[in-house]
């Protein structure tokens, strides 16, 4: 698998006139290693060429890299008490990238790595890899999409769980840790992030934080969650309420469920990302509530929870099988509440599948 996708990627180089890609431990790393690890300060650099596949790496993860990667990896190792040069020496031994066009991952090559980099090869010429990895990773294979619906699984058994437990007097910060163990009972492998779980005026904050304010009867709840299975991610949101809400809060919710169902109506093969952003757009604008939906209508899900493409105006990018994304209209009004309904999208042959069961009704609690 990871040896076809090196394949692409060097294709994919030789196409635009790219001479090595310099990744750091990130999703785009797992993507073509198979190799898990995290940025610390001891650097670690894929320096990938047309015929090689050099890793600069702390001599303390060798083994971990020996053991998990899926792809040839000439290992440049050094020790602490060397420090990273003895990396970086040995990487001159090998490989010299003076003059050449290399692609760096801009949105996670730190400075730190940037810098030592352009002293190993101060001619370089600097472009970002983030379209080439995008290219790459977008359309998902048929292994990529079932671990994706088992994360969806995940998703929505564990909030099934948690609807049993939401209650007046629980506070946001409870719900939102009790949400994560239910995720790993129910075969969660990561939950790098909290879950959002906001009610009443919270929840027409879009992306906040759980908090101590207790639920409450009358209360819209958003609860945003996420996690992985074998690396890759499911995101879902829902939002319920607590007993009896304003009839304004039933409007927008009615709203927002319509809105969910045409960004989902919009998905076919052919068809442009930014027309699912604007068939749920228009649903909220011809309810008088455009200025309220503050968000794009969704975003690219896979090895990271947001990645290309976005459901937005202005991403032209054309929908294929294999692509895979969110749909999540919502509105919020400040003070009062906010509602947001999430899918998880793959495009298919015939259209647009969602990967959750669960419905789009409003559940009160």
């Amino acid at each position: 698998m990871s040896e076809t996708r090196l394949e692409r990627l060097r294709n994919l180089m030789a196409q635009r006139g790219i001479d090595a890609v310099a990744l750091v431990p990130s999703a785009n790393l797992f993507y073509l290693t198979g190799v898990q690890m995290h940025l610390s300060e001891r650097v670690t650099l894929a320096i990938i060429t047309p015929d090689a596949a050099h890793l600069i790496v702390p001599v303390l993860e060798v083994p971990r890299v020996e053991s998990r990667t899926k792809i040839p990896l000439t290992l440049h190792a050094w020790s602490d008490a060397a420090w990273v040069g003895a990396g970086w020496d040995s990487l001159k031994r090998a490989v010299s990238l003076d003059g050449k066009r290399v692609a760096l991952d801009y949105y996670n090559v730190r400075v730190l790595e940037q810098a030592q980099l352009q002293e190993f090869a101060p001619t370089l010429i600097q472009s970002d890899a983030g379209p080439l990895m995008a290219e790459l990773r977008m359309n998902k294979d048929a292994a990529e999409v079932d671990a994706m619906r088992r994360a969806a699984r995940v998703l929505e058994d564990s909030l099934e769980e948690l609807y049993k437990e939401i209650a007046p007097g629980k506070t946001e910060n409870e719900m939102a840790a009790r949400w994560q163990w239910l995720m790993f009972e129910h075969g969660a492998d990561t939950i790098p992030d909290p879950p959002i779980v906001a009610a009443g005026e919270n929840s027409a904050q879009p992306h906040t934080t759980a908090t101590t304010r207790q639920i409450q009867k009358g209360d819209l709840v958003i609860l945003d969650g996420w996690c992985t299975v074998d690396g890759y991610y499911g995101d879902i949101t829902r939002t319920v309420a607590i007993g009896n809400v304003a009839d304004e809060l039933k409007r927008i919710y009615e709203i927002v469920r319509a809105a969910n169902k045409a960004g989902r109506a919009a998905v076919k093969p052919g068809a442009q990302c930014q027309d699912v952003d604007r068939a749920a757009r228009q649903v909220i604008r011809d309810a008088g509530y455009g200025e309220y939906f503050v968000h794009r209508t969704g975003h690219g899900l896979g090895l990271e929870v947001h990645e290309a493409p976005n459901m937005v105006e202005g991403d032209t990018r054309v929908m294929t099988p294999g692509l895979t994304f969110t749909v999540e209209p919502g509105i919020y009004l400040a003070g009062n509440g906010g509602v947001r309904i999430e899918d998880d999208i793959v495009v298919t042959q015939e259209g647009g599948e969602s990967m959750m069961r669960s419905s789009h009704a409003l559940r009160v609690l």
